[in-house]
Parts: structure tokens; sequence; C-alpha cells
């Protein structure tokens, strides 16, 4: 299993955390998520592909609120 950090740059609301965070953790690779709403960061506890993984948050994200970008933190 990997885990790994990304920052949400643009997230500002919440409401856009909490809907990131339930997306994510839904992913059948996911086996822990977490976004930390002040930080903006989103941790990650996976097994498989990162480059696919990280294609997949970045479209959850973008899905929520188009203005966030996703950074490997």
């Amino acid at each position: 299993m990997t885990r790994k950090t990304y920052v949400l740059e643009g997230l500002c609301c919440p409401n856009c955390a909490a809907e990131i965070d339930e997306q994510v953790k839904r992913l059948p690779e996911v086996k822990l998520a977490s976004v930390d709403f002040p930080n903006t960061r989103l941790t990650v506890a996976f097994e498989g592909d990162e480059s696919a993984l990280l294609e997949t948050i970045t479209s959850i994200a973008r899905s929520v609120d188009e203005d966030i970008i996703v950074k490997v933190g």
C-alpha cells in the first residue's frame, strides 16, 4: 500500500472538501482517504497506479470546483 499527500490549491469551502473526501473514499483502489480542509491537503492510502489515481482525484476535485488544482504535496 502506498500513502501520498496532495495539495488541493483553491479549496475554499468545507462542503467541497467533504464532497471530495466522500468521492475519493469510494474509489476501489483507495483504502483510506482524508481531506484536511484548513491545510488544503488530501491524504490517501491506496493500491495501484499513482498516476491514474492522481488523474482521477483531479477529475473529482474539478467536478466539485473547477478552480481546484491538485498537486503532489
